[in-house]
Parts: structure tokens; C-alpha cells; sequence
């Protein structure tokens, strides 16, 4: 079997890369989309629907999540390709840490907004 080249390796890596942020940038859409439809059907929905708009919400988000975790791997083992043949990648750690963080703080906050009592309105 013929081995990658360096620099197909590291057009893996950045390809990749782009394919964790598209994941990133479904589950933006998905969760707004989700704070939308509550915001504007709340009233609407019974507790069974609540939960079940929930269901549905954190199996998307983990279904992201999951799908970002196979490319983040993927990288590794390219990284672990180019590390034996002497080039160093930086991993983007910092990066990574910030959307994992935001991730979760939005999972979080989007099934609290989903399951909130809204507010009484004047009559």
C-alpha cells in the first residue's frame, strides 16, 4: 500500500478541521433553530412535547458531538503519521477547549430555555 505524502497528510488534517467546524456550525443552527420554535410555539406545547422537543435536541447535539469526536481522531492519527516522519503539528488545543466549553454551556442552556415556565402576561 503506498503511503501518504506530507503534504496530503497535513490536506487531511485541514480538511478535517473544516469538517469539525461545519459540525460545529449544524448544532449553532440546530440550537437556534430549537430556541426559536420554543420561543415562538411554547404555549403550544404540552409537557410530553417538551420533552420529547428535548429528545430530540440532545440526540442532534450528540450526534454532532459524536461526529466531531471521529474527526478529532482521525487528526490524531494523521498528527501521529507526520510526528514519526519528523514534522510537528500544533494541535489547537486552546481552540478546541473554547468550543467544547461553549458546546456544553449552549446544550445546557437551550433544554433549560426548552423546559422554562414562561412568564404571565398582562391581561
Amino acid at each position: 500500500m503506498n503511503t501518504l505524502t506530507i503534504a496530503e497528510l497535513l490536506e487531511l488534517i485541514r480538511v478535517n478541521e473544516e469538517a469539525m467546524v461545519t459540525q460545529f456550525e449544524t448544532w449553532l443552527t440546530i440550537t437556534f433553530a430549537t430556541i426559536v420554535a420554543m420561543f415562538a410555539g411554547s404555549n403550544l406545547l404540552t409537557r410530553l412535547m417538551r420533552w420529547l422537543v428535548t429528545l430530540l435536541y440532545l440526540l442532534a447535539s450528540l450526534s454532532v458531538m459524536a461526529l466531531s469526536i471521529y474527526f478529532a481522531e482521525s487528526n490524531a492519527q494523521l498528527t501521529q503519521q507526520l510526528e514519526s516522519r519528523g514534522v510537528t503539528v500544533v494541535a489547537p488545543v486552546f481552540a478546541a477547549s473554547v468550543f467544547f466549553v461553549l458546546f456544553i454551556a449552549g446544550v445546557l442552556t437551550t433544554v433549560y430555555f426548552i423546559h422554562m415556565k414562561p412568564e404571565r402576561q398582562p391581561a
